[in-house]
């Protein structure tokens, strides 16, 4: 057992605030906090020094809507033993014991991201009047907002707005409790091909996955990644099994494996984790540059949605 314990945290409904996770107890008292309702994730604190690849079932210290002292592709090391009350998370910013990563990790990260910042730059420029075109088109198409703002889950649990264009009739959120039942994901995830609350413009911009174009501000901003797993909502990220939480150890994408996947809506949840698990652990640069060809034929052949 972790000495730390298991930290269980609370995970407030309004995300206006700043939830402040608390080490409630150990291991043991996690059942009974979890029966109360009282638990929005759970999240043992790991070894100093483990890799990602090595953990199965130590896994990463996420907590929703709280950024978690780890770098990309690196852990949390432990708490202090007996730690217990209130901890907040940011205090974990500071220099711990945690070995810095290999040098030429560092430089292949730092890559990636200049490489995100310089191609959403670029697509932004190149692709502005298509994106002026597509946001007059849905705001004469019925006088609604043009953008869809969600939260969502990014890197290392840290919560943020992304952005589409709306393909949705106005208020679609509200008519999704009715169509649980026709939900074609076997996840928490809620997928349908054929969504009724999809408008006419809705339906092309997302066959050519256009309604993703706003995205590339999330990239510049960096909330996101060209590539990388598909951002979450919090509401799914509670019924995350823990092996699924390293998925957070990078910056969610534009375009992931699953994305590229032929015939996606027939990949399991659990699959469709996996791939992303699979990109944590093989990244390099060279697949990002594979997965973004791929994500050009996807789009271009109009089969993303």
């Amino acid at each position: 057992m972790n000495p730390a314990g298991t930290q269980l945290s609370s995970l407030d409904a309004d995300d206006t605030l700043e939830p402040r996770p608390r080490v409630l107890g150990q291991d043991e008292e996690l059942a009974t906090a979890a029966g109360e309702g009282a638990v929005a994730n759970s999240a043992n604190t790991c070894p100093a020094g483990q890799h990602l690849a090595e953990v199965t079932t130590a896994p990463v210290a996420i907590v929703v809507g709280q950024p978690v002292a780890a770098r990309e592709l690196a852990l949390v090391p432990a708490a202090e033993p007996g730690a217990v009350g209130s901890l907040d998370f940011s205090a974990l910013e500071q220099e711990s014991d945690e070995p810095d990563l290999e040098l030429s990790t560092v430089v292949r990260l730092s890559l990636k991201r200049a490489f995100d910042v310089l191609a959403s730059a670029a697509a932004l420029f190149l692709l502005s009047p298509l994106m002026l075109l597509i946001a007059a088109v849905i705001k004469l198409s019925d006088g609604g907002p043009v953008f869809f703002v969600q939260r969502r889950v990014g890197l290392r649990g840290q919560t943020f707005r992304m952005l589409k264009f709306r393909s949705m009739v106005i208020h679609a959120e509200r008519l999704r409790p009715k169509l649980q039942l026709c939900n074609e994901s076997n996840g928490p995830v809620f997928k349908m091909r054929l969504d009724p609350r999809v408008t006419a413009v809705g339906r092309f911009i997302r066959r050519y996955s256009l309604d993703e174009l706003p995205q590339l501000l999330n990239v510049l901003r960096g909330d996101m990644s060209i590539v990388g797993p598909r951002p979450s909502l919090p509401s799914e990220v509670l019924s995350y099994e823990q092996w699924q939480y390293r998925r957070f150890a990078v910056r969610p994408g534009l375009t992931c494996l699953w994305q590229v996947s032929a015939d996606r809506y027939k990949i399991s949840f659990d699959e469709w984790m996996q791939l992303d698990l699979r990109y944590v652990d093989e990244w390099t640069f060279r697949l990002d540059l594979d997965l973004i060809l791929c994500t050009f034929w996807v789009v271009l052949t109009g089969t993303g949605k």
